[in-house]
C-alpha cells in the first residue's frame, strides 16, 4: 500500500479555481438520458446544496463534477483546461484536489478502517506514514473511534462505515469537495463535529468549494448554503450564498 514514487506529492499544486461543464450529455443504458447539452459555470469558493425532487438527477451531477461519472458526450473544463481529455496521469493532479464522498460504500472490506484512511495518502505519496498515521488517530479520537481503528469495516457500524467514507477524502483536503447525503446515517453529534472539521479546513483554505445533496433538509441552512436545482434535466441556481 505504497506509492512507486519515493518523493512526497506536494497537495495544493493544482488548486481548482474555475469549473465548467460544456455541452454535456449523460445518459444510462437502462434508464436515457439525464442531462443533455448541459453548459454550466460552477461558481467557486462557496458552498452549494445541490436540490430538487428526488429521482432527478442530483447524484449523478455529482458524479459529473467528481469525475467519478464520465459524460456520454461533452467536457469538463478544470481552471480552462479540458480534463475529459486528459490522461490518467495528466488528470491525476486534478483528481487529488476533488475529494469525493459516496453516499455509501467505497471501502476495501479487507483492510482495517485505518488501513482504509491511509490508504490514498499512501497509495499516491502523499504522506510520510507515521504523520499521516499519528493525524488519523487523533481524528479517530475526535470522532470517538480510537478503539476500533484496527478493525474491518464488516464488523462496526453502518454509521461509522459512513463516517469513514467521508474522512477519507475530506482528509486530503481538496480544494473542491463533492459530497453526496454526507449527513444521513450519521447521529447528530458526530454530523456536527463533522460540519466543524469541514468548516476549520475552509477558514485555513484548505478546502474552498463545497458541492453537495442532502436528504435532510436541516442541514442545508446549518451549511450556510446556496442552492442548485435540478429538476428535468435542467439545473438552476435558484440561490447564491457568498460564505466566507
Amino acid at each position: 500500500m505504497s506509492a512507486n514514487n519515493s518523493t512526497l506529492i506536494k497537495l495544493g499544486a493544482y488548486r481548482i479555481h474555475s469549473y465548467q461543464l460544456r455541452d454535456v450529455t449523460f445518459q444510462y443504458a437502462e434508464s436515457g438520458t439525464v442531462f443533455k447539452d448541459l453548459t454550466m459555470t460552477l461558481p467557486m469558493n462557496t458552498i452549494v446544496h445541490i436540490t430538487g425532487p428526488r429521482g432527478h438527477g442530483q447524484s449523478t451531477l455529482l458524479k459529473v463534477l467528481a469525475m467519478v461519472a464520465e459524460p456520454s458526450r461533452g467536457g469538463v473544463l478544470i481552471n480552462g483546461q479540458n480534463a475529459s481529455e486528459m490522461s490518467f496521469e495528466e488528470f491525476l493532479p486534478w483528481r487529488l484536489e476533488i475529494g469525493y464522498t459516496f453516499e455509501m460504500g467505497g471501502l476495501l472490506a479487507n483492510r482495517t478502517l485505518l488501513d482504509n484512511l491511509m490508504l490514498p495518502h499512501l497509495y499516491h505519496n502523499l504522506s510520510e506514514p507515521d504523520a499521516i498515521r499519528e493525524e488519523i488517530r487523533n481524528v479517530a479520537k475526535r470522532f470517538r473511534f480510537e478503539g476500533v481503528l484496527d478493525r474491518r469495516p464488516a464488523t462496526v457500524s453502518g454509521g461509522l462505515r459512513k463516517l469513514i467514507t467521508i474522512l477519507r477524502p475530506v482528509l486530503l483536503r481538496p480544494s473542491f469537495l463533492v459530497m453526496d447525503d454526507p449527513f444521513s446515517g450519521l447521529d447528530s453529534e458526530t454530523s456536527r463535529e463533522l460540519k466543524k472539521m469541514i468548516f476549520e479546513y475552509r477558514e485555513r483554505s484548505e478546502i474552498e468549494t463545497i458541492y453537495f445533496t442532502s436528504r435532510d433538509e436541516m442541514w442545508p441552512s446549518r451549511m450556510e448554503s446556496g442552492q442548485l436545482w435540478v429538476e428535468n434535466g435542467l439545473v438552476e441556481f435558484r440561490e447564491l450564498k457568498a460564505v466566507g
